[in-house]
């Protein structure tokens, strides 16, 4: 019998150098690509156009010790560090760690920092490399295992709609949006176009943490200035919380009206927080609705419970709080190789995190909400690990 899933991470970081995935753009836009620099006093940092330079740190902390400043890619003997490696070290860090599978998320720093890149042919040539390379050489080595997340460039609706039919055409499945897919931080009409065209493609939303414009902009206490008023006046109390906003504009937008099947997951939001969010868009719906006019088909909570699904890292009282909490849309995530994560102690974390409470939980949160959203199958054998 082969090994099956046991605990699936729904939060992790391809943070690869970049020589990895530049060498897939075309040979007249790479001198304009990311690098990094060796630091005089160790470590490296990213060289980006646009930016000031930004040092590894707590992107490439895997086991520690943190460092804020000064991570490196590499260990003393040249090799690659903990999460800087290949699909197949990846795949070995995953048993260290107690893991079976991770949904991973793009390099923090190569995936938003780039967005400064005044050229965007540079820019989206880039995205295209980050993406060749993650279905070409890391992901195909164990689909089951490596489930990757695209990047979807920021230039606009016909760019961002060509970039996940590409993403389709190579294997991969979901995408970690960085703004709405017009390019704005607001929903806007021609989104349309692109959450139609993803549902028929199969693609799947995993903002990391959020994506877009995070909270209102705000022209006196208690009234949103960005976007539609409404759906910044339904945050009140709870507009610093990611991701707040962001299921608020497509409440108020009615995205969510209008394309039923469409899902989101937010990775890294935790989830303690979320019975008195779920209250509070309620309670603001109640009082504001007359003042601005405005009557959703539904309550906005009911939105939330039926297309949003959430993260956790670091985050037990999530676990304590189960029956408060709508424990069918959460996921773990270990966030290797970042530095608020939990490798290489993800079991134990877990282990202490379920003690005492009724395994459905457990099976629920680490196998079948991770499955039944990236469409995996809990009773297939899975890649065995290569040996080193």
């Amino acid at each position: 019998m082969g090994r099956k899933y046991r605990v699936i991470s729904g939060d992790g970081h391809v943070e690869t150098p970049p020589e990895s995935w530049v060498k897939y753009m075309p040979e007249e836009h790479r001198d304009r690509a990311p690098r990094l620099i060796r630091l005089p006093k160790g470590g490296e940092a990213w060289l980006i156009e646009g930016q000031p330079l930004i040092p590894n740190g707590q992107n490439i902390t895997g086991r520690g010790p943190i460092k804020i400043e000064g991570g490196s890619y590499f260990k003393a003997d040249g090799s690659p560090a903990e999460g800087a490696g290949d699909a197949a070290q990846r795949l070995r860090e995953q048993d260290i760690d107690g893991i079976d599978a991770e949904v991973l998320f793009p390099p923090i720093f190569a995936s938003r920092a780039i967005e400064s890149i005044a050229d965007k042919d540079v820019y989206r040539a880039l995205i295209r490399a980050y993406n060749t390379f993650l279905a070409r050489d890391f992901c195909a080595v164990a689909p089951d295992r490596l489930i990757g997340n695209g990047v979807v460039p920021t230039t606009g609706i016909d760019d961002a709609i060509a970039e996940i039919e590409y993403l389709a055409s190579v294997g991969i499945h979901s995408v970690s949006l960085h703004m709405f897919p017009n390019g704005s931080g607001l929903s806007k009409p021609e989104d349309d176009a692109f959450w139609k065209r993803s549902l028929e493609l199969g693609i799947r939303m995993s903002p990391h943490f959020g994506f877009g414009q995070m909270s209102p902009d705000m022209s006196h206490v208690g009234i949103g200035t960005s976007g539609d008023r409404f759906a910044a006046t339904l945050t009140q109390r709870v507009s610093g919380q990611p991701p707040m906003y962001n299921m608020s504009q497509l409440i108020v937008s009615g995205v969510l009206d209008r394309f039923p099947a469409l899902q989101f997951y937010f990775a890294e939001v935790n989830a303690s927080w979320l019975p008195w969010a779920l209250f509070v868009i309620d309670d603001n719906y109640q009082i504001f609705k007359g003042p601005f006019d405005r009557t959703l088909p539904r309550k906005p909570s009911e939105y939330i419970l039926d297309h949003f699904w959430f993260g956790i890292i670091r985050d037990p009282k999530a676990i304590e709080m189960r029956e408060h909490l709508p424990f069918d849309r959460l996921m773990f995530g270990s966030d290797f190789p970042h530095s608020v994560g939990s490798y290489p102690n993800s079991k134990k974390f877990l282990d202490d995190c379920f003690e005492g409470v009724d395994d459905s939980y457990r099976h629920k949160m680490l196998l079948e909400n991770p499955a039944a959203y990236y469409g995996l199958d809990l009773d297939a054998d899975i890649t065995e690990t290569p040996a080193a």
